[in-house]
């Protein structure tokens, strides 16, 4: 018995200096470079009435570049689905920034069931009560390590109507 033990251990302590630290971060400190942001984020999002993911949903944000970002999502419209596709411009606040970003927004996005404009149209036989709008927005994201935070303000215009709505909308996301 002794014998075992007594090997267990040599045999522990000899690997021990083989050992190897695994970096499971997605920073890419080990080879020298600056850390990059998440390319993919799954997000929670909240916002208001013309929000494009509804007053509460998610969506997948992917970043193939430096400046750009593009993310699709759905949420509750309360009643109804709303979903939503947006396309963003990132603008970096500086070498060191940590992953902080200016960005302008445009998206387009609809509701299934309520018609958001509140104009009676003629022809709802044709396309029910769902609507559709486009928003401009402006807002600022953090995307950093393997999180993301953004809060975005945007004008709205239905297809409707063409009287100006407003719409804010932020989440909190965790990159892949």
């Amino acid at each position: 018995m002794r014998f075992l033990l007594a090997s267990a251990l040599a045999v522990s302590l000899s690997t021990a200096a083989l050992a190897d630290e695994v970096d499971l971060s997605h920073t890419t400190a080990r080879n020298g470079s600056a850390n990059q942001p998440p390319e993919f984020v799954i997000r929670g999002e909240a916002g208001s009435t013309f929000a494009p993911y509804g007053y509460g949903g998610a969506c997948l944000s992917w970043m193939p570049g430096p400046g750009f970002e593009i993310e699709g999502g759905a949420g509750a419209g309360f009643p109804g689905l709303q979903l939503g596709l947006a396309a963003r411009t990132m603008f970096s606040l500086g070498e060191d920034s940590g992953g902080k970003f200016f960005l302008a927004e445009l998206a387009v996005a609809g509701n299934t069931k309520v018609d958001r404009s509140g104009q009676p149209t003629a022809n709802t036989a044709i396309t029910g009560n769902s609507s559709l709008w486009t928003s401009l927005g402006f807002g600022g994201e953090i995307r950093h390590d393997f999180y993301s935070l953004d809060l975005v303000a945007s004008i709205v215009f239905t297809t409707q109507d063409l009287t100006p709505h407003f719409a804010v909308h932020g989440g909190i996301g965790f990159g892949l």
